[in-house]
């Protein structure tokens, strides 16, 4: 099938949010989707997504599926979007499938946002501390030179290379753009790339907050999958793809696997051993009391306030 791209293209978890949301709620109260369609058009979305449901309600009048519709578009849409509402098309519970979607896409975009803040903070400093530097080497340093060459004192050392690193910048600045950014930035980039980026995220991984944060995320979507009623093996893979985040991806993909040979949730869990003791306590219980749903809820609940408190 032939992709559509749109310029600027890139998914936006709010926008993902509310289209999710609200066309539960239409499909909920029985509106057809072509109408469904124009009402969509009135959300405050990107631009894109409000383009993109033009060209996927001429789809559906073509008689495509729903599915099929949004796959046009991977880069809006992605494919734990587009796979969830598939499987809610073929189960009989859109309805509840895009309720789950909204609950996950509301959760993703509340943390994206909260990262960013309190990234922000850190990133000014660096940037102060990166501008202070530069005025210390461009105009405290030459004005310090000068002045001990004026009173005949002996130039420090530090202050003399850094004199000196700074004329040949004035005099040569386009051979030095071209070391820092090969010895800067290019081959740094490479040997992070090749050699030390398993292994910083490997040891990233191993930090309790990260793992933490890992956990909650990872049974905060587990709860919407299983709550939505889909099948549990596909929606544990379409999970996979929505993250980049290699640790989250395999918690995904060990569990599905582990399924598949037949084994429980708790068991799984407890086998990996990336899970704490009151989590598979807690889903050991919902296995066991026939009451899945309602415990991983609480468990995401519980896992979200214990991590924001940390």
């Amino acid at each position: 099938m032939k992709k559509i791209k749109l310029s600027w293209n890139k998914a936006d978890y709010n926008s993902l949010g509310l289209l999710s949301g609200n066309m539960s709620i239409l499909h909920k109260e029985g509106i057809s989707l072509l109408i469904m369609m124009d009402l969509l058009l009135e959300l405050p979305m990107r631009k894109t997504y409000k383009e993109s449901i033009k060209i996927i309600k001429t789809s559906i009048i073509e008689g495509k599926s729903l599915k099929d519709s949004f796959n046009e578009f991977s880069d809006l849409y992605p494919e734990f979007f587009v796979g969830m509402i598939s499987m809610g098309e073929k189960s009989g519970n859109l309805a509840t499938v895009l309720k789950g979607v909204e609950d996950h896409y509301n959760k993703m975009n509340f943390i994206k946002s909260t990262i960013k803040n309190v990234l922000s903070y850190p990133i000014l400093i660096f940037l102060s501390i990166i501008m202070l530097l530069i005025f210390i080497t461009f105009i405290t340093i030459p004005n310090l030179y000068d002045f001990y060459i004026n009173l005949g004192i002996e130039v420090p050392f530090i202050c003399k290379f850094l004199y000196n690193f700074v004329n040949y910048i004035k005099k040569d600045f386009i051979s030095f753009q071209i070391y820092f950014i090969s010895w800067g930035i290019l081959i740094p980039f490479i040997v992070y790339k090749a050699y030390i980026k398993r292994h910083l995220i490997n040891l990233l991984n191993k930090i309790s907050i990260i793992k933490e944060f890992n956990e909650f995320i990872f049974i905060s979507l587990l709860s919407i999958i299983v709550k939505s009623g889909v099948n549990l093996s596909n929606g544990l893979m379409y999970s996979a793809t929505s993250f980049k985040n290699s640790s989250l991806k395999e918690r995904f993909l060990l569990l599905n696997s582990s399924i598949l040979k037949g084994k429980s949730i708790s068991e799984s869990l407890k086998d990996h051993g990336d899970y704490c003791k009151y989590t598979t306590a807690i889903i050991k219980l919902g296995e066991e009391g026939g009451s899945m749903d309602e415990r991983l809820n609480s468990l995401s609940n519980y896992l979200e306030k214990n991590y924001y408190q940390i």
